[in-house]
């Protein structure tokens, strides 16, 4: 908790740490990619490895922005999300009922 506090200080967002997450997936699966074309059998033992170790990175930005996002939102909205997600429908207040006179 404290490194996402620490993070939310600095002013990142949980959009950016969740941007991080995608890209390093991408750029794993490309450093792959790229290996399975070479030739050279070191070239591509040392492409699969740096793909294996940036491909670690992705749960740790999804878990980091998940935080970050937590700490951004009100409880309020966390448990409007929560509603939505689960396929209720939005919480509506009641209609102020007259009272007989």
């Amino acid at each position: 908790m404290r490194m996402a506090l620490l993070l939310h200080r600095l002013g990142l967002s949980s959009d950016l740490l969740h941007g991080l997450g995608f890209g390093s997936m991408l750029t794993a699966i490309s450093l792959w990619g790229r290996s399975a074309v070479t030739d050279n059998r070191d070239s591509r033992a040392r492409a699969e490895r740096l793909a294996i170790f940036i491909g670690l990175w992705p749960p740790t930005f999804f878990l980091l922005g998940k935080v970050l996002q937590d700490i951004e939102t009100t409880p309020e909205e966390q448990a409007e999300h929560t509603r939505q997600a689960k396929g209720g429908t939005p919480e509506r207040k009641p209609a102020p009922s007259a009272s007989p006179a």
